[in-house]
């Protein structure tokens, strides 16, 4: 056998040097409704780690920090890092659950080219999925917490 010698290792069509450990971050949550009120969380926690062009984000928001949700825009949480000018818009993955008063939901996320937010849906019946609004979050034991990765 001979001797191997790499300069260099790729993932995600990315150089392994743009890595970056698990780094904390304060997800921050709007709607896209004008006049909604959005829901606080006792706890606003997330976190990020990238490795090549893939960021994988956890994020947890919990309990009743003041304001309840009202209004029918629809949640948006910021990203870490801003996706990929050349993601496929409005990509639908499955996320993570939230709950509000005793109900889960299922969540799905929806990205944007170059966007830094995820959108949130959650499946309402088998096949269609609607909007997850602030008032889908405004009772006090509430929580989302979603585990997910993309491309930038």
């Amino acid at each position: 056998l001979g001797v191997a010698a790499a300069t260099s290792v790729n993932f995600g069509g990315g150089a392994l040097s743009t890595y970056i450990p698990w780094t904390p971050y304060t997800p921050t949550v709007t709607s896209t409704g004008g006049g909604d009120t959005v829901p606080v969380y006792t706890t606003n926690s997330g976190r990020y780690s990238r490795i090549g062009n893939v960021v994988f984000v956890e994020i947890f928001l919990n309990g009743d920090g003041g304001a309840e949700g009202s209004g029918a825009g629809v949640l948006n949480i910021a990203l870490p890092i801003i996706t990929s000018s050349s993601l496929v818009n409005d990509t639908k993955v499955n996320v993570g659950v939230a709950i509000n008063s005793g109900t889960l939901y299922q969540l799905i996320a929806g990205f944007a080219a170059g966007g830094s937010t995820v959108t949130l849906s959650y499946w309402s019946t088998v096949s269609a999925a609607a909007s997850f609004t602030p008032t889908l979050q405004n009772n006090a034991t509430r929580y989302i917490k979603l585990q997910f990765f993309y491309e930038v």
